[in-house]
């Protein structure tokens, strides 16, 4: 059936867990509830998930990290009912509203920009999304995924694990993290393809000996930088990209990327608008019921949509537009920095100016970046501020909020 790290388990041990849900009448009985669940043991958290979905209630993943009272004031924003926390013995009541509507896959949207907000995807419209995914996914069914990344959040739960189960492969979650774990446990599997965060794919490339090799790799999350994706594909049979959002799911796939800022081509049950590369504009999602403007901006060329950047990240310089990517990438093909994240600020004077965090193992002169930058990038793109940091702040879910770098964000 599928592997939560060593352990694997059988269709029966599904069914025995099944069995304990069915004698708890509160979960017999989900069907018209909305479910929190917050669990460390990722084998009751997927059996929690799919026992719910059978019964048509509703369910809300929560990263096991995540506080008791964290946990609580997420279940509470989500009008869940009921909280799941630790273990199935401790189920806690969060409100007793009525509920009639049809059940939901309930997600917090990543809150890179803002706010989380809560989204509701029924489980239609998942279904609908895994049908579409499988048939475009280039692989077959006896390929694996691997799952190192949250399966709290969709991309691990439904393009990584459902969509192995739906296309009849059995899927490998992995909650250790250990970089040297994850590279011996991928030797056991000679076909696969291994879902997981850019960092991560970063940090296990740079680990991997000569004879090691990624079979197919999928990324997603972040547009992951061009030097990071040099060394990935030397190290890799294939690199898939993925785009979508917490409204929608996965909506498209680059089958073999090169570029990074390349998303790939829209899935069949979609349809997507963007500018072209002269005229970049918003992407919108358009599903059979509804359209989604996803305040990113990008361009569609050849069939491909490209992402650029994140609309409110998008930097206006005396009337251009600067792109964080593009500046980034140019700052980490600098051989001394490891890492760096370009966001904005604004002055009252000066309008909005280019910021950049980076991280290096050595001291850099700002001057000496600023000549780099010179060589590479036009005058209006040059950050105005270098900030040499340790480490640069992240989300809990892995992403970073360009606005919270800036201040702008507590």
């Amino acid at each position: 059936m599928f592997y939560v790290n060593d352990q694997y388990y059988t269709i029966q041990d599904l069914e025995q867990q099944f069995s304990v849900l069915e004698s708890i009448k509160l979960m017999r009985d989900c069907k018209n509830y909305r479910i929190a669940v917050c669990i460390p043991d990722a084998f009751q958290m997927i059996a929690i998930c799919l026992f719910i979905r059978k019964k048509g209630g509703s369910v809300f993943p929560i990263h096991a990290a995540t506080p008791e009272e964290g946990a609580s004031r997420m279940a509470s924003l989500a009008s869940s009912h009921l909280l799941i926390y630790q273990s199935i013995d401790t189920i806690l009541e969060v409100s007793n509203h009525q509920n009639e509507r049809e059940g939901f896959l309930i997600q917090m949207s990543s809150g890179t920009t803002g706010a989380p907000k809560c989204i509701e995807r029924t489980w239609l419209s998942v279904e609908e999304e895994l049908e579409n995914y499988k048939a475009t996914l280039p692989v077959d069914g006896s390929t694996k995924s691997i799952v190192a990344c949250p399966i709290t959040h969709s991309y691990g739960l439904i393009s990584g694990f459902l969509a192995c189960i739906k296309r009849g492969a059995e899927p490998v979650v992995l909650t250790n993290i250990n970089p040297k774990y994850i590279l011996k446990k991928l030797e056991e599997f000679p076909k696969y393809i291994f879902y997981a965060a850019p960092i991560l794919l970063h940090t296990l490339s740079r680990l991997m000996k000569n004879e090691q090799r990624f079979d197919y790799v999928m990324t997603s999350g972040t547009v992951m930088p061009s030097n990071w994706l040099t060394l990935l594909r030397k190290v890799s049979k294939r690199v898939l990209q993925q785009y979508g959002c917490s409204e929608t799911g996965c909506v498209t796939v680059h089958p073999n990327l090169v570029t990074s800022h390349e998303m790939g081509f829209p899935l069949p049950h979609v349809k997507i608008k963007a500018g072209d590369i002269k005229n970049p504009n918003e992407i919108i999602i358009t599903t059979k019921s509804r359209s989604i403007y996803t305040k990113d901006l990008g361009y569609i060329q050849d069939g491909v949509l490209s992402f650029l950047s994140r609309m409110d990240d998008t930097i206006n310089v005396a009337g251009l537009n600067v792109y964080p990517q593009e500046v980034e990438n140019v700052l980490m093909n600098d051989p001394r920095i490891e890492e760096a994240v370009v966001y904005k600020k604004h002055n009252k004077l000066s309008g909005e100016r280019v910021c950049v965090q980076f991280v290096s193992k050595e001291d850099i002169n700002e001057i000496e970046l600023r000549e780099w930058c010179k060589k590479y990038l036009a005058p209006h793109q040059i950050p105005m501020e270098f900030h040499h940091v340790f480490e640069i702040e992240k989300l809990a879910n892995g992403k970073i909020s360009r606005k919270k770098l800036a201040g702008l964000l507590i």
